[in-house]
């Protein structure tokens, strides 16, 4: 035997290689291993036989776990002996794929006959359909296309009716396919209409991608020992330790803190919730500077396997700075009165910061301070300084076509990030939509609002801005009322009824 009884329990808790070569049998309690060697020989070379048993009785438990080497051995012994009788038994046995600890309780069949391929931008269905039907039966074959250009991404699906044959097709087919079986659409969905991740039990129901990532990486802080951990970090100083987080869509505290924490050294996390705009702010506080350049580097427009988006920036409010450092002096010159050794020098640092700060909070201008707020929130490029709209009556020179996923931000920021290049007259989405219009007065403005915002991240939102296809139409060269805010006019929506029926709603590339 290559495996040991301990290494298929360890097994247990890994990804199978090859994916889904072990499987699970259901027997009898008096089934030994050379009753299932010989019958289960016959459909591959089996690397090793377990049969859990009764810690207290020594007793087994009925069932089986076998591993063999190949996948399709395993898919075949499923075909092959599943409610097939052993000899000198009467109940027949029961054979699946045996379930790794991270797929919980899933029985989903699904994941067992649709392989993921990568194929050419060029290739079409008939051209996989006849490569890969030469292993099996095949119920459909899905390129994935680019809802706007309806070109193929570069990957397929390709559904087989059988395990056996995804099987073979997985270790036989062109090795340019790349394949690999397909997780089900069920399984990659991820709520985000409650933030009360809280009351999720692992024993009652799946957990998200985000709480398996954190739960794998996540340590306390208590468990670290920092000193050591942050000589290891590669970032050097950036002359800050406190950062600003942002999320969007919003999630719990918890979440935040856990991804954070990864980082040694973390003191602090204040965290807020923007209830209006659906987003969550955190301002983040290390030990080291090392640390929060590192969280910085490393983390910003990091994205949850369910979907959230994180703006990470330095807090370099100097508000904010006064204070920390006063209170670390204060802190200091608490910890040496309790300690009996009072420094008077700590005191008059105290005082001196304390000055510095009553200073800096009467100079700070809001309107500096809102506008270090704005470039921290709204997108992850610098954005040229605020400019006036147009005026709403001027001539539309041209429009710009926005997609935002996963879905727009408020038009109060719409309005700000594309007013930013001049000759805005309007900007807007259509309701319960994720695309909309930005109306420019000059081409200038509009190709630069294109060239800059095109791929950028406003709010946590990834933006697509495009030249708009269509020309204006005649009614629309001329003057007309102001819409409502949020809301197209009629004439766009006359305009751009082709462009709608275009844009799938559940994806942005």
């Amino acid at each position: 035997m290559s495996y040991s009884n301990r290494s298929m329990r360890n097994d247990d808790r890994r990804e199978e290689k090859p994916p889904h070569s072990r499987i699970f049998v259901v027997c009898t309690k008096q089934t030994r291993e050379e009753d299932l060697r010989i019958p289960f020989e016959q459909y591959g070379t089996i690397q090793d036989i377990y049969i859990p048993r009764d810690r207290n009785t020594g007793e087994t438990k009925g069932v089986a776990y076998i591993k063999y080497n190949k996948t399709s051995s395993a898919a075949a012994a499923i075909q092959g002996m599943h409610l097939k009788t052993l000899r000198n038994e009467n109940k027949p046995l029961r054979v699946m794929v045996a379930a790794n600890r991270n797929d919980g309780n899933n029985s989903n069949e699904e994941r067992f006959k649709r392989l993921f391929i990568k194929v050419n931008k060029d290739a079409t269905e008939s051209e996989v359909m006849n490569h890969f039907s030469q292993f099996g039966d095949i119920d459909y074959v899905q390129l994935q296309k680019d809802n706007l250009t309806n070109t193929c991404k570069g990957f397929a699906y390709v559904h087989f009716k059988f395990f056996y044959d995804a099987a073979k097709a997985y270790e036989e087919c062109d090795r340019k396919y790349k394949p690999m079986f397909a997780t089900p659409k069920d399984e990659l969905k991820r709520s985000r209409n409650s933030l009360e991740m809280d009351n999720f039990h692992s024993s009652n129901s799946s957990i998200s991608g985000r709480d398996n990532y954190l739960e794998r990486y996540y340590v306390p802080r208590d468990n670290i020992k920092s000193e050591s951990m942050i000589a290891l970090i590669p970032s050097k100083p950036q002359h800050f330790n406190t950062i600003n987080v942002k999320c969007y869509p919003q999630i719990p505290q918890k979440h935040i803190e856990q991804l954070f924490n990864i980082i040694p050294g973390m003191k602090k996390c204040q965290y807020s919730l923007d209830i209006p705009n659906g987003v969550s702010k955190a301002l983040i506080s290390y030990d080291d500077e090392r640390a929060a350049a590192f969280a910085v580097e490393r983390l910003n427009n990091y994205e949850f396997p369910s979907g959230e988006i994180l703006t990470v920036r330095p807090e370099n409010n100097p508000l904010t700075s006064a204070a920390t450092e006063l209170s670390n002096i204060v802190n200091n010159f608490k910890n040496a009165i309790d300690a009996g050794t009072p420094d008077l020098t700590q005191l008059a640092d105290a005082i001196a910061q304390a000055s510095t700060l009553i200073k800096v909070a009467t100079t700070c201008r809001p309107e500096r301070s809102e506008s270090h707020e704005q470039d921290v929130n709204y997108c992850n490029i610098q954005l040229p300084p605020p400019q006036p709209l147009a005026n709403i009556n001027s001539k539309v020179a041209q429009r710009c076509f926005i997609v935002c996923k996963p879905q727009p931000p408020s038009s109060s920021v719409l309005r700000d990030v594309f007013s930013r290049f001049g000759d805005l007259i309007h900007v807007s989405t259509f309701p319960n939509k994720i695309f909309g219009f930005a109306k420019y007065a000059s081409i200038k403005a509009a190709q630069e609002a294109i060239k800059t915002l095109n791929g950028a991240v406003v709010c946590g939102v990834k933006l697509k801005v495009l030249e708009a296809d269509e020309r204006p139409t005649r009614s629309e060269e001329e003057p007309k009322p102001n819409t409502d805010e949020g809301q197209s006019d009629n004439t766009d929506n006359d305009i751009d009824r082709k462009r709608m029926r275009l844009i799938d709603s559940s994806d942005l590339s």
